[in-house]
């Protein structure tokens, strides 16, 4: 219907636009009760349409939350966090803006991985591209009939804001797990002891390994003066222009050395294979990159994330309860408000094994506010500039046992991988259907379950051990801790003023 009305949907749109960004003192409609000529109920209908077609598919893209009743946005933990702060009427319209933006990502993903479209509200977008187009235009238009003047569905819309954490209250209770939890600290404290016992700033020696190395061109500039000069928007998260954000990805991309013993060991892109199963071509080596944001104190921190992917975690016997299709690591950077490293990490993809490495700028507190402590180990001193981190790992487990630094001259012997968008593992060719996420709707890698979860079910943590979802990966058994906790480091470190 509003295809063939477009003119008067165009006009419609700019004028409800206009009103929203200037907070135009009008009286409060409601978008489900609007009645001007079918606009807004059928934006309405077409959001339904559109999400029981994604659902009856399985096709929903699990990163980041719905909003109840709110069909046009989303949120991840970081959003999330902005609901109890104060807000006036520019950071409230951001907030909507960056919740919306994330809606339309993920809606992107999910109708590039739609299969063949077969309902009446939808007819009228007769292509993808239609459906992307109208999932903004129909947005905007309900953005705006739902926020027009003084704002009174503000705090309504704070307490619809709501991201649920990855544990199941239901199965720490059916699994005991106050009882429980005391076995797994002591299995944690066992792993703590040794990883701290194996783990080091110097190379690895006597291994047989592979460098990977990211691919190079031209001069790098400095991060300070990236991050210093981006303009802060009105919630104080930097915007950074494309190319910056492009050099900041190449200013600390690492060095990925793997002790190697078979193809297992070798990094490689994700895809499906023609059987249907997920596969990782080590011809292609890939880091896929990620931008987020954390909050330490008063700021809003950049976090830089570098993701890798292995064929498969070896099992060693039928009994291996770790072993399985697909194993990665998620090596993260973040910076402080001066473009200085303040922070490295490592994770597992499933989540597990996470280590911090916090540079001079960081004081671990005394008490930390978790359940379970993380692992936070010595940190390597390292020039951007002129040298690499280099994040060595284990053969067959891919444990992080060495963070170094690499000279950057005299790599030619190292084998090159690109850098490359995480997104594209949300959507990736699948002959037999078209396209299709590695990852299923709770987030976790299509056949990348593990035999440890019919051990560690009792933790609440879905599926222990299966490859993850960015933004959906618990880093703790005992209590609850997230990777993308927007206060995680609040409650482990302080900042030191020099």
């Amino acid at each position: 219907m509003f295809r063939s009305r477009s003119m008067l949907h165009l006009i419609s749109i700019l004028w409800l636009s206009a009103l929203f960004l200037a907070g135009c003192a009008m009286p409060h409609i409601r978008s489900t009760q609007i009645s001007d000529g079918g606009t807004t109920e059928s934006c309405a209908d077409f959001f339904t349409s559109l999400d029981q077609e994604i659902a009856e598919a399985g096709v929903m893209d699990s990163g980041a939350f719905r909003v109840k009743d709110y069909p046009y946005l989303r949120a991840n933990r970081f959003l999330a966090s902005f609901r109890e702060d104060a807000m006036d009427s520019k950071s409230f319209v951001k907030w909507v803006t960056h919740m919306q933006a994330l809606d339309q990502e993920a809606r992107g993903y999910e109708i590039a991985n739609l299969p063949a479209i077969d309902a009446p509200a939808l007819n009228s977008a007769n292509n993808k591209d239609a459906l992307n187009g109208n999932v903004i235009t129909c947005g905007n238009l309900l953005k705006a009939a739902d926020f027009q003047g003084t704002n009174p569905r503000i705090e309504e819309l704070r307490k619809l804001v709501d991201v649920p954490d990855e544990y199941s209250r239901i199965q720490r209770v059916l699994g005991f797990y106050p009882l429980f939890s005391v076995f797994v600290s002591m299995g944690v404290d066992n792993w703590h002891a040794e990883a701290e016992k194996s783990f080091s700033t110097q190379p690895p020696a006597d291994w047989s390994s592979i460098r990977y190395i990211p691919k190079q061109s031209g001069e790098l500039p400095a991060s300070r003066q990236i991050v210093v000069k981006t303009r802060l928007d009105a919630l104080g998260i930097p915007e950074y222009a494309p190319d910056d954000l492009q050099a900041l990805f190449r200013i600390y991309a690492p060095v990925w050395q793997v002790q190697t013993k078979d193809d297992q060991d070798k990094i490689g892109a994700p895809f499906w294979t023609p059987e249907g199963e997920l596969g990782v071509n080590t011809g292609h080596p890939s880091t896929y990159t990620l931008l987020s944001f954390t909050r330490f104190g008063k700021d809003i921190l950049t976090q830089l994330n570098y993701i890798v992917w292995f064929p498969a975690r070896p099992k060693v016997n039928a009994l291996d309860i770790y072993g399985g299709l697909l194993d990665g690591i998620n090596y993260r950077v973040t910076l402080d408000k001066n473009g200085d490293p303040l922070l490295y990490e490592t994770i597992h993809n499933c989540g597990c094994w996470y280590m911090a490495f916090p540079t001079k700028g960081l004081h671990v507190r005394e008490n930390i506010d978790y359940a379970e402590s993380p692992l936070i180990l010595q940190t390597p001193e390292v020039n951007p500039g002129s040298e690499f981190m280099t994040i060595a790992m284990k053969s067959r487990t891919h444990a992080v046992q060495h963070l170094y630094p690499l000279a950057r001259e005299n790599q030619s012997e190292s084998a090159v991988y690109s850098l490359a968008d995480y997104g594209q593992l949300r959507s990736l060719t699948r002959k037999q259907d078209g396209r299709a996420s590695m990852f299923d709707q709770n987030g976790v890698g299509i056949g990348t379950e593990r035999l440890e979860r019919y051990i560690l079910w009792p933790t609440g943590v879905l599926s222990p051990g299966s490859m993850r979802q960015w933004g959906r990966q618990a880093v703790a058994f005992v209590g609850t801790r997230h990777f993308d906790d927007p206060f995680f480091m609040d409650k482990i470190f302080m900042e030191i003023d020099f």
